[in-house]
């Protein structure tokens, strides 16, 4: 009887370490991560753009293209047009992590390899204006026939990151863990239009461009908690925020005339305090010691950053560098990690 007792014991005892949580926290002394990201740039400050111009004169409005007959100032491209075409773009994510204690974790990473690029074009017959009071001082921004609105944007990340695990990852059911770190940030954004306008009989086109660069750095905190149901599968959820010293800067410039005439030439820089927030939910699946699986769908908020949308004005000088932008990133990851 005590012998068939014992059996039970061990068979019990080898179901739940092949179906169990893990005993023990890790396998490897540091490991290398590879991360394939698809992310997409959303949300902005809306800015019109491009503006009807009351109708091309003399041609009676039967002639004009039905999505061209808006009443003047009425607008004909915004910036949030530019911004929902930037889609899902193809990024990459490396990590280093080393694991001096079962209660402690150190990881590098980068994030980054992103460069959206959404684009509007309009084609009304004398019909389009930049959209502003300084329409009047132009000449190729005032009833042109075509435009074409191009943003860019680019963004990269790094992170140096101290995990301190207060209950072992693996070992138990559940494990939670804070984050401590450093995250710099480098956003680069970018806005041209071309206003194509007759002169002469002969179309001539002028270039306005906004440029925007942002470089932040600063301190990160986090928590990551997680639910081991079986040795080989974890789910669970990582959240990161902080605050940020950023050196922004915004270029200007406007030419007229066939692009032969300097409208607008501005160079402005300056520093502000910036923040941002980062959540993701993942799963981890680990077949075997030597690599794991994981796959998560993150979201990222930056916030108090210079943005190309946010610094385009097109009334008095236009001299201005504002801090108030603010972008969403959101997008999944598929990533192998190697141990050793």
């Amino acid at each position: 009887m005590q012998k068939t007792f014992l059996r039970i014991a061990l068979l019990l005892g080898s179901c739940v370490s092949a179906y169990g949580a893990v005993q023990g926290a890790y396998y490897q002394h540091f490991s290398i991560e590879l991360d394939y990201v698809l992310m997409r740039r959303a949300n902005s400050q809306n800015k019109h753009l491009v503006a009807a111009a009351g109708g091309p004169q003399g041609i009676p409005i039967a002639w004009t293209p039905v999505d061209c007959r808006k009443e003047e100032g009425k607008p004909m491209v915004e910036s949030k047009d530019l911004v929902h075409d930037m889609h899902f773009n193809s990024g990459f994510s490396v990590a280093a992590k080393i694991y001096p204690s079962i209660s402690s974790t150190w990881e590098a990473r980068y994030l980054g390899g992103f460069a959206w690029s959404g684009q509007k074009n309009r084609n009304c017959p004398k019909n389009l204006n930049i959209d502003g009071n300084i329409t009047q001082f132009t000449y190729d921004y005032n009833y042109a026939s075509r435009v074409k609105a191009v943003y860019l944007s680019k963004m990269y990340t790094y992170e140096l990151n101290y995990w301190h695990h207060i209950t072992p990852r693996y070992t138990d059911h559940f494990s939670v863990s804070g984050i401590i770190g450093l995250r710099y940030f480098d956003i680069d954004e970018k806005i041209k239009m071309y206003f194509t306008k007759p002169f002469d009989g002969i179309p001539q086109t002028s270039r306005y461009r906004i440029r925007t660069e942002n470089t932040s750095f600063g301190l990160q905190v986090g928590g990551d908690l997680e639910y081991n149901p079986y040795h080989f599968l974890t789910w669970g959820l990582v959240v990161k925020g902080g605050g940020l010293f950023n050196r922004d800067k915004q270029r200007t410039l406007m030419l007229d005339r066939g692009n032969t005439i300097v409208h607008r030439d501005i160079d402005k820089s300056g520093s502000n305090f910036a923040y941002f927030a980062q959540v993701f939910p993942f799963i981890e699946l680990r077949p075997t010691k030597h690599f794991f699986f994981l796959f998560n769908y993150q979201v990222l908020y930056v916030g108090a950053i210079a943005t190309a949308s946010g610094n385009l004005t097109f009334h008095g000088k236009g001299d201005i560098l504002d801090h108030g932008g603010h972008i969403i990133y959101h997008g999944a990851t598929g990533a192998i990690q190697f141990n050793f």
